[in-house]
């Protein structure tokens, strides 16, 4: 489980500039009408998209269920989200938000 996390991060973190926080969106190419629509209003992050067909074995296998969001602050993850038996996420955008406002409060009171 550590090394799915591993890779995600390194790809995360290897296309993002300087920004902190890293929203990862994978979907299948067979489910696109379930991609989570509210991730453009997330601020503060920057938004990455990735198809699971696209991804290598190892992490294709450890993907349960798509989508799936992961939230990253610097290489660590914050947050995540599975698709339930919809092939859909529910959880609204504000909880999304809200995680990354959290953090970067946290990050700044123990600077």
């Amino acid at each position: 489980m550590k090394q799915i996390f591993v890779l995600i991060a390194l790809f995360v973190f290897a296309i993002s500039s300087s920004q902190d926080y890293t929203v990862l969106h994978i979907n299948s190419s067979w489910n696109y009408k379930n991609d989570y629509k509210d991730l453009d209003k997330i601020k503060g992050a920057k938004i990455v998209r990735a198809l699971l067909e696209e991804q290598k074995q190892s992490i294709r296998t450890q993907i349960k269920s798509v989508p799936v969001i992961f939230i990253y602050r610097d290489r660590s993850v914050i947050g995540r989200w599975d698709a339930g038996i919809s092939l859909s996420i529910k959880a609204p955008v504000e909880e999304m938000q809200n995680i990354i406002d959290k953090s970067r409060y946290t990050r700044k009171s123990t600077d």
